[in-house]
């Protein structure tokens, strides 16, 4: 693991490096499996809310998570639970009753998450302002092609 408070930021980005040059082929494409976890909406929507919540039954995870649809729910309990994120009891009751929880691995990949998060919320400011900016140039580039090629 990268030291990222004891180092400067380009000293993190050359050891990126190094730790990039130093994955197999396998772990290169285990790498990009498991970091989908991290820009996928519903995957970390389960995540952060079993880690806060600790166990809960399927329901009650669809229920917090507003818009999911009972098969994208299935889907990513289903993944998250493959790559050892997430643990699934099944009681064998009548009616099905089935909990899920975060692993220790789990646990661990929602930590290291909440600095990416805090990271974006104390630059929001900046992305929003780079995107009006990068709009209003482009926009207005656009229209001044469209213009000429009339």
């Amino acid at each position: 693991m990268i030291p990222h408070d004891e180092m400067s930021e380009d000293e993190v980005i050359r050891q990126s490096q190094v730790v990039c040059d130093a994955l197999s082929d396998e772990d290169e494409g285990l790498k990009r499996e498991v970091l989908t976890h991290a820009g996928n909406r519903w995957s970390l929507g389960i995540v952060h809310t079993l880690g806060v919540s600790g166990r809960l039954r399927h329901a009650e995870i669809g229920r917090r998570l507003h818009g999911v649809t009972q098969r994208m729910l299935t889907r990513s309990l289903r993944q998250l639970e493959r790559d050892g994120l997430i643990r699934r009891f099944d009681h064998n009751e009548v009616p099905p009753r089935v909990d899920y929880e975060l692993t220790a691995l789990g646990k661990s990949f929602l930590a290291r998450m909440v600095p990416m998060w805090t990271w974006l919320m104390e630059n929001a400011e900046d992305f929003r302002s780079a995107r009006a900016r990068f709009d209003a140039e482009n926009n207005s580039r656009y229209a001044n092609q469209a213009i000429h090629k009339t």
